[in-house]
């Protein structure tokens, strides 16, 4: 897989918003507490703009890398939600103003910030490519199947907002990762993060998304690709027990904790099993629509 590396300010803050609006925990309680009027007034605009939160926010994290004008990116955002014809100029010029406040409380509030991105990609990334690539050939070895994996992917690092979470976003093939320095579980470190995000970018491709129902397509490649990634881990010798890390990783990596005793049942007759990946994944939607 061919990877494309870059820091991004305005995808952290955007990042950091939507951790607010999910409710996890930010580490930086003085960062928290400076956030929750703006990310509250981002709330309100998008839902004035008849805007779903749950799906605008994460793609305004994914496309703030790419571009620098924040009335850009709200025009882009909206176009790819409601349709060009359908493109507001007053309504996208105030989702822009609700960004640019957002990344202005950001900055006054950690004014390093930017320096700090800098200096926490290149550790990560030496992490990864001594033991990445062999971590993602073990999830291909388990899944047999060519298509698997993107050949190419994006990785937008960002400031570790939660200290240690990343979005997998599958319609711009790009991670959303947040680079911390030391790993804040050390029997679980990070590249195993990358390697469950990266593992899930390929989901949307008709020969895996077609096996799923469309709302549920983000969760399933989430929860799928966990279990596969411990397996993984385990063969390359990076964890010591898939099947006992489960429910920490589920805890660790903000999923349901409860979907657990699922996951080891249908993880357990896909890897003794001769069921492709396209069915088992079938049965793993089957199981979460009970």
């Amino acid at each position: 897989m061919q990877l494309h590396w870059k820091t991004s300010f305005s995808a952290t803050c955007l990042h950091a918003a939507a951790c607010l609006a999910e409710g996890l925990p930010v580490a930086d309680q003085k960062l928290s507490d400076a956030l929750k009027l703006p990310v509250t007034e981002l709330v309100r605009e998008l839902e004035a703009c008849g805007l779903s939160v749950e799906s605008t926010l994460p793609l305004l994290v994914s496309l703030a890398a790419e571009y620098e004008s924040n009335r850009q990116l709200a025009e882009v955002a909206f176009k790819k939600l409601r349709g060009a014809s359908d493109l507001q100029d007053e309504a996208v010029s105030r989702l822009a103003g609700r960004v640019t406040d957002i990344e202005a409380t950001v900055l006054r509030t950690r004014p390093q910030l930017l320096e700090e991105l800098s200096v926490r990609c290149r550790p990560l990334r030496e992490q990864w490519e001594a033991r990445g690539p062999g971590l993602l050939k073990q999830m291909r070895r388990f899944v047999d199947d060519d298509a698997f994996l993107a050949s190419a992917a994006e990785i937008v690092l960002v400031a570790p907002i939660v200290g240690g979470h990343g979005r997998a976003h599958l319609q711009g093939n790009r991670v959303v990762f947040e680079a911390v320095l030391a790993n804040p579980h050390a029997e679980l470190p990070e590249i195993l993060r990358l390697g469950w995000l990266l593992g899930q970018l390929n989901f949307d491709l008709p020969r895996f998304g077609d096996s799923v129902s469309g709302n549920r397509l983000s969760q399933l490649a989430g929860l799928a690709t966990v279990p596969l990634v411990l397996a993984a881990a385990e063969e390359v010798e990076l964890v010591s027990s898939a099947h006992e890390m489960l429910d920490q990783t589920l805890a660790y990596w903000h999923l349901p904790t409860e979907s657990s005793e699922r996951l080891q049942q249908w993880w357990q007759a896909y890897s003794t099993g001769q069921v492709r990946w396209t069915v088992a994944l079938a049965g793993l939607d089957a199981m979460f629509s009970k």
